[in-house]
């Protein structure tokens, strides 16, 4: 198997600051967790050793250190063989591209995540505001691959025709949507890919990251996760469909999420089952 949504997050305070502005759990809660639970390369490769997974993405955790990147860059640097990073930035922000530029030529750098809400207007600036673009114009240049997760609970026809247009714009750099572009939960599996998610079909460049925070969702709903997982890879092809954990954030233990994933790919073929859990992730993911 090839994780490509982990969390990484050390309890080393002083060498590596947080930031925990708005997070959902209290300053006070997650820093106890931080504490007691840190998700160190140690403890996530070691988790990964015993459940046979082979490597994994370094996603930067927003919710602990925001757009600085130092200890999710140190950790794809210091193990090339297991895992590569990808970066939180403001895109928006006039100087992200050349700190892009020069943070992914010097390191092990393999993505660039981008996530947000739609302003007052229902615009989405920190995506593909004029600013923004020039972001994407040094990844594509770079060959960095694009992750996105707009916001969930917010209507997702905006965000998505905006995604769309991103990606005929930059054929070229795969746009992986976290937890799937938010499926739907109302109407039982049948419902999970709804009219906007199905006009992504023809957009050969996405590709969809199914997590551990799906199953969740879908456990309160009644939702067959098996089910789920043989929609997508019917709506999309088993080549542009990848797991991923959200280990380091979601709660459950790595045991009960690997036992999940391999059980949501249950309706699979051998040969569907390799590409989800493991082969498209590696390609796009693995130590650089």
């Amino acid at each position: 198997m090839f994780d490509a949504h982990a969390h990484f997050f050390t309890n080393d305070i002083d060498r590596y600051p947080v930031d925990l502005t708005g997070a959902r759990e209290g300053r006070d809660a997650l820093l106890a967790r931080l504490e007691r639970d840190p998700a160190t390369a140690e403890r996530v490769f070691a988790l990964w050793d015993v459940s046979g997974v082979t490597g994994g993405a370094a996603v930067q955790y927003n919710t602990v250190y925001k757009t600085d990147n130092s200890y999710t860059v140190d950790v794809a640097d210091a193990h090339r063989d297991r895992t590569s990073a990808v970066l939180i930035l403001a895109a928006a922000d006039p100087a992200t591209p050349e700190k892009l530029r020069l943070t992914a030529q010097g390191h092990n750098v393999s993505g660039l995540r981008l996530f947000g809400y739609p302003d007052a207007e229902g615009e989405y600036p920190w995506l593909d505001s004029p600013a923004a673009l020039a972001t994407w114009d040094v990844a594509a240049d770079l060959g960095l691959h694009m992750v996105l997760m707009y916001a969930p609970g917010v209507p997702s026809e905006a965000a998505l025709g905006r995604i769309v247009a991103l990606a005929r714009r930059y054929p070229d750099t795969v746009i992986a949507l976290d937890h799937c572009g938010w499926p739907g939960i109302e109407n039982g599996v049948a419902g999970t890919i709804g009219p906007e998610h199905r006009a992504l079909a023809d957009v050969p460049n996405i590709h969809f990251k199914f997590t551990q925070i799906n199953f969740n969702r879908f456990a309160e709903a009644g939702i067959d996760p098996a089910g789920f997982v043989r929609l997508l890879v019917d709506s999309y092809g088993a080549g542009r469909v990848m797991w991923g954990s959200d280990y380091g954030n979601t709660k459950n233990s790595y045991v009960e999420m690997v036992h999940e994933a391999i059980k949501a790919t249950g309706l699979l073929d051998e040969g569907e089952r390799d590409q989800v859990l493991h082969a498209n992730g590696a390609r796009l993911f693995a130590g650089r």
